[in-house]
This record gives structure tokens, C-alpha cells and sequence, in this order.
């Protein structure tokens, strides 16, 4: 099973005292030409700059264009519009706009576009002191596999801006993976003490505790759910919350109720790979292997290059007995990473118990579970498959009475088969 990242969010800008003066700030603005609110506030951006009126109505026109492409869905246009539209901002205030060009990136991250990060750099020139800048970029690492790197980003994060709430969160997911439980639920305090809604840390901290209760810890558990709960009252409509909340369902063996947690994740955001991932999981394991085919298709889609989903939608094929699709996706598995040993199990699976059962069928399954045996090694998550595959029992065992049966292995299956075939042939 699988948990969220924290996602990025919008920025509104700063509203700051009417009579100050902006004559001191790079790039000041005359007073006639900013922008203010009702209340003859001026509108600044986050170092303190005053905005102009006409970068002021760009930015809302551009913020009122992300808000119903969030609310109604992205696509590549629509992506590359707002962050025109976002730029527009910037330019009308002369460049030195951080939030424009934060905002222009977070556009483009919509679609996954890496062009984001050229806009997260910019706003870090414009304000070195921004803080959900700094850490698209270390979640830039983090997701790169350059953990060290993100960490110092996070904490730098934090150093520049002791209220950068995505800091703190996104440094606690570090810690958590490493093990400092006790670091991560200080850093998650902190960003709650700050942000009291920010959902992003409430998630984190259930997981925290998930985590903990898989540790021998039940009543973290039920401190978890409780966390869950908080979250759901603040935010009915958070999706995060309810995969998380499925989770700790699943590992408490309600399986139900985790089910209808994994449903909700993804109902609410059809985009939240880890929601379809679990899902797909738990129905496969109640044989739903059109549901779980849909939720691991989806999984697909959102990231063609997760091994684990394309296994788990051969596994699903397999199961509606679509076997040649189930091992095309195999092969693409192979293909994704030769190293793992997944593939080559579920191959040899699909070869034994689900070809034609012939002679030349069963060498074909023999020699992938070979490959499997390989690669799976003394690796613990994969020791039952490797007895599943490997166990050879002696013809006399189970004879017996009174003494356990010996359950011979895949490839001794397969050998006895070949055999038999040859003397009946």
C-alpha cells in the first residue's frame, strides 16, 4: 500500500499597512499605481514590494483562470495558458514578482511539465527568501531518488522562512522515511501551530502514526483514525485523507471499510495515484478484476513508469483471462526494470497454469521462474514465492501417516508434468 506527497497549493499575496511607504522597496510602485483593497490597504508581494493595478488585475484574472482549471480539469492547453497568463502578471509588475512566477510553474506542474522549474528558479531570484519555491525544487529531488539533497532544501526552506509550513511537512516526510518519527511529529506540530488547517501536515501525521502502529503500537492506530477524523472535519473533500484513512483500515482488517476509503480517495481525485494503486489492490484480492484493471489502468496513465502499477494491471488482465495483454504488460515490466524479480513470477505463472500446458509452455514458465529465483535471492518479501517456486519435496515424503505432507514447488510441478507428458507421448 501506498501513501501521498504533499501536493503544491496556491499563494495569495500580502496585504500590508496603508500608509506605508514602498519608496525604500526594488522595484517600488507610486502610490497613485498600487494596487489596494477596499479598505485603502496597499496589496504588497511577499518581500514587501507594493503591486501595481495592472499586475494586481492580471494576477486575479490568471488566478480565477487556475481556480476553474483546478475545480474543472487540466489539460496540456490549459496548462500552458495559465502559465502565459501567470507571466503576464510578472511582466506587468516588471519581472520582480515572485508569486506570478511561482504560480506560472505550478501551472505547468499540473500537467507534469518540467518546465516548472525554470519559473520556481526565477521567483527564487526575484525573492531568495520564497518559500514554496524552494521547496517545489527539493521536492524536485525528493522525487529524483536525491534524498540528502531535498532534506537540506526543506531545512533551508525553513531557515529562510520560519512559517514555511510546506517545509516543515515535506522535511517531516524525509524523516519519517529515515526513521526520525520523533523529528518528523516536531516538525509536523510546528507546521500545524502555524497553519492549523493545513491538511498536508494533518495527512503526514496520521501516516506518522500508522506507521507506528505497525510497530507493535495499536493504540497508534486508533490515534491515526482520530487524526483521519480531524481532517475529515476541516476538509470533507480531501482526498489524501480518506487513502490514508483506508490504509489503517486495511492493516486493522476491515477490509470494507477500506475498500469504501480507497473509493471515496478516488472519486473525489480520479488523479490520486496512490488512492487507485490500493484500490486496485484490495478488489484483486476479492477477485473484482474489472474494478481493479479500471483503478490500475488509471494508475497507468498517471505514471507510465511505475513498475508496480503495470504489474498490477497484468495481474488484473490475467484474471479477466485476457492473458495476452496480461503478458504484454509483464514484458513491459521487464522492460521498465529487468532487475526486479516480479515479472519474471508472474510470467511463469501465466506460462504454467494459464497457456496451453504444453511440453514447450512448461519449459517457458521453468525458465522464468528460474530468472525469478535470480533475482529474488534472500530478499523477505519475496521468501514465500521463492517456496512457492523452489520447494522440492523427496517421492517417499508424506507417505506416512502421521507426518506432514510435502508440497512440491512450481518448478518441481512443472518437472513431473514434462515427464509424465514424455512417457504418456
Amino acid at each position: 500500500m501506498r501513501n501521498h506527497k504533499v501536493a503544491f497549493i496556491a499563494i495569495a499575496l500580502v496585504v500590508g499597512c496603508g500608509g506605508e511607504s514602498t519608496s525604500s522597496k526594488k522595484g517600488t510602485t507610486p502610490s497613485a499605481d498600487v494596487a489596494r483593497t477596499a479598505g485603502g490597504e496597499a496589496i504588497t508581494t511577499a518581500d514587501g514590494n507594493a503591486v501595481s493595478k495592472k499586475a494586481h488585475g492580471k494576477w486575479e484574472s490568471a488566478l480565477a483562470e487556475f481556480e476553474s482549471n483546478e475545480k474543472n480539469g487540466w489539460t496540456s492547453a490549459k496548462c500552458s495558458s495559465s502559465e502565459k497568463s501567470f507571466e503576464r502578471a510578472a511582466d506587468a509588475q516588471g519581472g520582480g514578482f515572485a508569486e506570478a512566477h511561482y504560480m506560472a510553474g505550478l501551472a505547468l506542474s499540473r500537467c507534469g511539465d518540467g518546465g516548472a522549474y525554470k519559473h520556481y528558479e526565477e521567483a527564487l531570484k526575484v525573492d531568495s527568501k520564497f518559500c514554496k519555491a524552494r521547496v517545489a525544487l527539493g521536492l524536485r529531488d525528493l522525487g529524483s531518488g536525491r534524498t540528502a539533497q531535498a532534506k537540506s532544501t526543506f531545512e533551508q526552506s525553513i531557515k529562510d522562512d520560519p512559517q514555511c509550513t510546506s517545509g516543515y511537512t515535506n522535511l517531516a516526510i524525509v524523516q519519517r522515511a529515515q526513521g526520525q518519527n520523533e523529528e518528523a511529529l516536531k516538525n509536523l506540530r510546528r507546521a500545524l501551530a502555524i497553519e492549523s488547517d493545513y491538511l498536508s501536515a494533518f495527512n503526514q501525521m496520521a501516516l506518522l502514526h500508522y506507521d507506528r502502529g505497525r510497530k507493535g503500537k495499536p493504540a497508534e492506530l486508533d490515534l491515526a483514525e482520530v487524526v483521519c477524523r480531524q481532517a475529515q472535519m476541516l476538509d470533507a473533500d480531501y482526498a489524501p485523507i480518506y487513502n490514508t484513512w483506508g490504509l489503517i483500515k486495511v492493516y486493522k482488517g476491515d477490509v470494507i471499510s477500506a475498500l469504501r476509503f480507497f473509493q471515496k480517495a478516488i472519486t473525489l481525485d480520479p488523479d490520486l495515484f496512490e488512492a487507485q494503486m490500493n484500490f486496485g489492490e484490495v478488489t484483486i484480492s476479492f477477485r473484482g478484476y474489472e474494478d481493479g484493471r479500471k483503478a490500475f489502468a488509471r494508475a497507468v496513465e498517471l505514471e507510465p513508469n511505475s513498475y508496480d502499477a503495470v504489474i498490477g494491471l497484468g495481474t488484473a488482465l490475467r484474471g479477466l483471462e485476457r492473458f495476452s495483454e496480461a503478458q504484454a504488460q509483464y514484458e513491459r515490466a521487464k522492460q521498465l526494470d529487468a532487475r526486479r524479480p516480479e515479472a519474471y513470477f508472474n510470467l511463469g505463472v501465466l506460462y504454467q497454469d494459464y497457456m496451453s500446458g504444453s511440453v514447450a509452455d512448461l519449459k517457458t514458465a521453468k525458465g522464468y521462474f528460474t530468472e525469478f529465483l535470480k533475482r529474488a535471492g534472500k530478499q523477505t518479501e519475496f521468501r514465500s514465492s521463492v517456496q512457492d517456486v523452489s520447494n522440492r519435496c523427496s517421492q517417499k515424503s508424506g507417505k506416512s501417516r502421521g507426518t506432514a505432507k510435502c508440497r512440491p514447488g512450481r518448478m518441481q510441478n512443472i518437472d513431473i508434468s514434462i515427464e509424465a507428458m514424455q512417457v504418456a507421448g
